[in-house]
C-alpha cells in the first residue's frame, strides 16, 4: 500500500484595499509658512450634516462608461456637497428602440438619496438607435426631425417619471461647441425638455443651456431673445455656464462679466451656476486647461479653491469637476497624445486626471487627492448660511498688493464677517510665495483666525498684526503685513471655525 502524500500550498489572498479617507489635521501638508502659530484645522462635515449648499459636485460621463460609480461613490458624502450631477444618457437607457435598461441609474439615483445627497440629471445626449436623433456624446448633434423629436419626447418623459423625487434638472451639456447646434435648435430643446419636466414635476428646478466658453456672449443673446418670445424664461431656475480658464480668475473680466449683464438684460430672476469647472493634477493633452506643464496636485487644489469661492463671491452656484478621473475611449483625439512611458493596460483609454480622487483606468480608485480635501474645506466653511456681504476692506494708504482680489461674506445668524482673498495675478504655482498686506476691514471680529482652504489650518493672528478698531464707522480692524499668497485664504472669527475653545 503506497501512501501519496499531497503538498498543498497555501497562496494568501491579497485584496487590495481602497485609499482611506485621511481626517488628520494634517491631512495636506505643503511648504506654506505664514509666520503664525496655527491652533487647529477645519473639521469636514458630510453632506447630510451640511446640506444643501450652493456648491455641487461634477458626477457626469458614466452612461459612456468613462467610470464606475460603484468604485467612487463612498468618497462623496464626506465631500459634504449635497448637490451632484449626473448625466442620464439616453443612449445607454435605451440601446434599442423600445428596450429600456434603467437598472445602472436607478442605482445612482436611490443611493445618492439615501446618503443625504440632492441628484441633478441632465437629459443629454442624444442616441445613434434613432435616425436623426443625435450622437452619444459631447459635441455632437441634437436629434432633428419628426421621428427624432418624438423619440426625445418619449425618452425625457420617461425619465421624469421614473424619478419623480429628482427635483433638480438641467438640458443639453454644451450645445454651443458645434455651429450645427444653432440658437433655434438649442431653444427647442430645451423648452421642449423644460415643459415635459414641469408636467410631471412641477416643482421642479431646471438649467437652461449649460454652455461652453465658445462664442458665449453672442450665443446666448440669441438664445436668451428666442426664449423670451415664446415666454418660456419662467420655466428655468438657472442659467448655467462652464469656464476652464488657466486663471480661474481671468474669466469674470474677460467674459462672464459680460454674459452676466447679457443675461440681466432678458432675464434678471434667473440664477447664475457656473455648473462645470475645475483643474487636472498632471499635465496632458486634451484642453487648455490641462495641457500646461504646471499642472499638479497642488496646482490643482488651489485652482478648485479659487474658482469655487470666487463664484460664490460673485454670488453664483459652483460646481466642481469632477469626483473621479474620467477614462475616456476617443483613441484618435486623445490616446495618441500620451507618452511612451505610460505602460497602460487599455491602449485605447486616456486618463484625463482633473478627478478629487485618482483612478486607474480599470476604473479603480488608487488615492485620495489634495484637491479632495481642499474642496471640502471650502465645503466645510461656506454652507448655506454664508452669503456675500457688503463691508468694505481697503488697502491702507499707499499699499501695493499685487493681484489681490478679496470677496466678503457674512455668516446669516450671527453676521460674523469672512474676508477671502489671493493673489490672482496668474495661474496657481508650484510653491507658495507668501505676499503681505495691510487693509482696514469695515467689520468687527472678536478673535479673529486666518485659515487656509487648501490645508484647512487654522491660525492665529497675531497682536502685532491688528491695530485695533477702526475704519467703517468706527466697526472695523486695521490689519497690518497680513499674508497671503496664490489660494484662498479667509480671516473670520475664530468662534465660527473652533467650538467650545
Amino acid at each position: 500500500m503506497k501512501v501519496i502524500g499531497i503538498l498543498i500550498v497555501l497562496v494568501p489572498l491579497v485584496l487590495a484595499a481602497k485609499p482611506v479617507i485621511d481626517d488628520a489635521h494634517d491631512r495636506v501638508q505643503t511648504t506654506l509658512d505664514p509666520m503664525m502659530d496655527r491652533i487647529g484645522t477645519l473639521v469636514p462635515r458630510s453632506a447630510k450634516e451640511i446640506g444643501p449648499s450652493r456648491l455641487a459636485l461634477g458626477c457626469e460621463m458614466l452612461p459612456r462608461e468613462y467610470g464606475d460609480f460603484e468604485n467612487f461613490k463612498e468618497y462623496m458624502p464626506p465631500l459634504g456637497i449635497a448637490r451632484v450631477r449626473l448625466h442620464a444618457g439616453w443612449a445607454k437607457l435605451e440601446p434599442k428602440p423600445g428596450t429600456w435598461d434603467f437598472a445602472w441609474l436607478d442605482r445612482q439615483v436611490s443611493w445618492l438619496i439615501e446618503n443625504g445627497m440632492e441628484p441633478l440629471l441632465e437629459t443629454s445626449y442624444g442616441n445613434p438607435a434613432y435616425p436623426g436623433a443625435g450622437g452619444a456624446s459631447l459635441s455632437d448633434g441634437m436629434p432633428q426631425g419628426a421621428e427624432a423629436l418624438a423619440a426625445w419626447d418619449r425618452y425625457v418623459e420617461k425619465l421624469v417619471t421614473r424619478y419623480p423625487q429628482v427635483k433638480n434638472w438641467a438640458c443639453w451639456n454644451e450645445p454651443n461647441n458645434i455651429d450645427a447646434n444653432t440658437p433655434e435648435i438649442v431653444v427647442d430643446n430645451n423648452i421642449r425638455t423644460a415643459r415635459i419636466i414641469k408636467k410631471h414635476i412641477p416643482d421642479a428646478k431646471i438649467g437652461m443651456l449649460s454652455l461652453g466658453s465658445r462664442k458665449m456672449v453672442t450665443f446666448t443673446d440669441a438664445c436668451l431673445r428666442l426664449f423670451k418670445e415664446q415666454d418660456a424664461i419662467g420655466l428655468f431656475t438657472w442659467i448655467i455656464y462652464h469656464d476652464y480658464s488657466p486663471n480661474p480668475d481671468t474669466c469674470y473680466a474677460t467674459q462672464v462679466v459680460a454674459w452676466v449683464k447679457t443675461v440681466r438684460k432678458y432675464a434678471p430672476e434667473l440664477k447664475i451656476w457656473n455648473g462645470e469647472s475645475g483643474a487636472t493634477s498632471d499635465p496632458h493633452f486634451s484642453a487648455n486647461i490641462s495641457s500646461l506643464k504646471w499642472n499638479s496636485e497642488l496646482t490643482q487644489a488651489k485652482w478648485d479653491a479659487r474658482r469655487l469661492v470666487a463664484d460664490l463671491g460673485h454670488g453664483f452656484d459652483s460646481l466642481v469637476f469632477t469626483m473621479y478621473d474620467p477614462c475616456y475611449d476617443y483613441p484618435e483625439r486623445y490616446c495618441r497624445h500620451i507618452p511612451p512611458y505610460w505602460v497602460r493596460t487599455r491602449p485605447d483609454r486616456f486618463m484625463k486626471r482633473m478627478g478629487l480622487v485618482k483612478c486607474n483606468d480599470k476604473l479603480e480608485v488608487t488615492k485620495v487627492k489634495p484637491a479632495y480635501y481642499t474642496v471640502q474645506n471650502v465645503a466645510t466653511l461656506f454652507d448655506a448660511t454664508i452669503e456675500p456681504a457688503k463691508f468694505p476692506v481697503r488697502l491702507v494708504p499707499g499699499e501695493t498688493a499685487p493681484g489681490l482680489v478679496v470677496y466678503t461674506f457674512r455668516q446669516k445668524e450671527t453676521d460674523i464677517p469672512l474676508v477671502a482673498f489671493w493673489d490672482a495675478s496668474k495661474h496657481p504655482e508650484n510653491d507658495n510665495t507668501v505676499r503681505r498686506a495691510s487693509f482696514n476691514v469695515g467689520a468687527a471680529l472678536e478673535e479673529p483666525v486666518w485659515i487656509d482652504l487648501v490645508t484647512g489650518a487654522i491660525y492665529r493672528i497675531p497682536d502685532r498684526m491688528m491695530i485695533g478698531q477702526q475704519g467703517h464707522k468706527g466697526k472695523g480692524m486695521l490689519f497690518e503685513d497680513v499674508p497671503y499668497y496664490d489660494a484662498p485664504v479667509v480671516i473670520t472669527d475664530k468662534s465660527l471655525v473652533i467650538k467650545g475653545k
